[in-house]
């Protein structure tokens, strides 16, 4: 069987219902690998997935499913490196920016806003480093047995502790 998190630990870690954990499913959004009887299959859910969870479920209040889409897609493509963790995800005009260093921030607006657009809408999703964090506190409070095995986030990585430890600015 597949190392990961079964549905009932996702539950636990993300806040999420089943309803909706099984939305998602249905929809294709975060598919978990399936083992067993078709019928009623043995669920696990990866890491990386948990994380997706987790990212929808705080986002989905403020923005839009196709926006939760593009961050989803972002993740995938940075491969979910803690490196990229401590900088803010932020909309401008639909568009999707990583604000590596808040003093770049004004000429990220002024680039994508281009001349004389009008109104800009900007909308910041916050570093995604938090997420991770919230996901450890929640591993520790349900009690999630091998939680830092199952998804890479051991003492030795500096990286995901200096989030757990809400160091991440």
């Amino acid at each position: 069987m597949a190392s990961g998190f079964t549905r009932q630990e996702t539950i636990a870690l993300t806040g999420i219902s089943s309803g909706r954990l099984s939305y998602l499913d249905r929809t294709e959004l975060v598919v978990p690998e399936k083992f067993g009887n078709p019928k009623h299959p043995k669920v696990v859910y990866s890491w990386q997935q948990v994380l997706e969870i987790k990212t929808i479920e705080r986002l989905r209040e403020k923005l839009s499913l196709q926006e939760i889409r593009k961050i989803l897609e972002f993740l995938k493509l940075k491969e979910h490196k803690p490196s990229f963790f401590a900088h803010s995800l932020v909309f401008v005009n639909s568009r999707l920016y990583l604000i590596e260093n808040p003093q770049d921030f004004g000429s990220t607006v002024l680039e994508a806003s281009g001349n004389n657009q009008g109104q800009v809408v900007i909308q910041e999703v916050g570093p995604v480093g938090d997420v991770i964090a919230e996901l450890c506190k929640e591993a520790q409070s349900h009690h999630v047995l091998d939680f830092d095995k199952r998804s890479g986030i051991s003492s030795n990585n500096s990286a995901y502790q200096e989030m757990v430890a809400g160091e991440v600015i």
